[in-house]
């Protein structure tokens, strides 16, 4: 499934491929070539990034998984790299078509920059074998730390960056926040770039239809928003075409459908694909009982999982243990993400 609601054109034909053409193999070799070849002083500057409203939503569309960072069970909870390909390749044969590395779900902010740095890496590696799209959240970090990311990110030629604000020194205006952005998306201005909303954490609360008209004229590489709001309205409000809004709220799938929403990215998809994928189904075939029906069994079973945890931490620690608890008795071999590093 390629997207929630399929078109009839042929503009649907692109969706198959979802991989950014910026991110393929061959591209990266290619530049890192020239770089190499070139010298220093004439070396030339990147090439900039092209918005083609058409072509950008149809490379966002469909199911993106919020990967969980792998972790040893040791005193550190050291990185583990050794599951990240194993975990792609069941993502991919699931028709996932992308993962969202270092967020929120994945632990991202727990982490240091040079264990983000590695996790991006090995997961670009991955997504490349098996055809994903892969964006990288570069926030929740000191801002010099978010730079070096977003300079990482732009060597290795990601299929996107979203990031959240500033999480001491507070956007408290639009203005601001889209000055956070720029100096950001500066950084990797040759890839597309979203803010990832997320005010019940960060406590940024502010106007997103506002954000996304002044991001648009200020930063060159805004494509959208990585939207988890419960204010669907403001959501529905700000799509417009050649904007990626990704839906990240499970509870409101089924509603974002009715509102629009054609791309999601929900933890739930790490370990029950099969009932998003089922409620998107129905909804293109226009069974909206069985919508209801199927979200209503997804939000019990997350509710059964999490204990109704409302902190968010302790959330993402019970996603984590459903998720290797489901992961262990896959047939192809079992396979896990470790605990989670948030411990309190």
């Amino acid at each position: 499934m390629a997207g929630f609601r399929r078109d009839t054109d042929k503009s649907d034909e692109s969706t198959k491929t979802p991989f950014l053409q910026e991110s393929t193999a061959d591209d990266v070799k290619s530049s890192r070539t020239s770089d190499h070849a070139s010298d220093p002083g004439e070396r030339a500057s990147p090439r900039p990034f092209a918005k083609d409203a058409q072509l950008l939503t149809c490379r966002f569309k469909g199911l993106l998984a919020p990967v969980f960072s792998c972790f040893k069970d040791d005193d550190r909870r050291s990185l583990d790299v050794r599951p990240i390909n194993r975990y792609a390749e069941w993502l991919k044969n699931q028709t996932i078509a992308g993962v969202v590395v270092n967020g929120v779900v994945g632990e991202g902010p727990m982490m240091r920059v040079r264990e983000r740095k590695a996790n991006a890496e090995y997961w670009h590696r991955a997504a490349l074998r098996h055809n994903l799209l892969v964006l990288i959240q570069l926030g929740g970090a000191p801002l010099p730390d978010v730079l070096s990311l977003a300079s990482h990110a732009e060597e290795l030629h990601v299929s996107g960056v979203i990031v959240l604000p500033d999480l001491f020194y507070r956007p408290r205006t639009v203005d601001q926040l889209v000055g956070y952005c720029k100096h950001v998306a500066s950084r990797c201005r040759t890839r597309p770039f979203l803010y990832y909303h997320l005010p019940a954490m960060t406590g940024v609360n502010l106007d997103m239809v506002e954000f996304c008209a002044k991001a648009e004229r200020a930063i060159p590489n805004f494509m959208g928003l990585h939207y988890s709001s419960g204010d669907l309205e403001m959501g529905q409000r700000c799509l417009r075409l050649g904007r990626v809004i990704l839906l990240g709220s499970t509870a409101l799938l089924a509603s974002g459908l009715m509102s629009g929403f054609s791309c999601c990215s929900l933890a739930v998809i790490n370990i029950r694909p099969d009932l998003v994928r089922r409620i998107c189904d129905a909804f293109d075939a226009n069974e909206l009982q069985r919508v209801r029906d199927t979200q209503r069994e997804l939000n019990q079973l997350i509710e059964i999982h999490t204990q109704l945890s409302t902190n968010l931490e302790k959330w993402v620690s019970s996603m984590k243990s459903w998720l290797n608890k489901e992961f262990t008795s896959r047939a192809n071999g079992p396979f896990g993400a470790g605990p989670a590093r948030i411990v309190f």
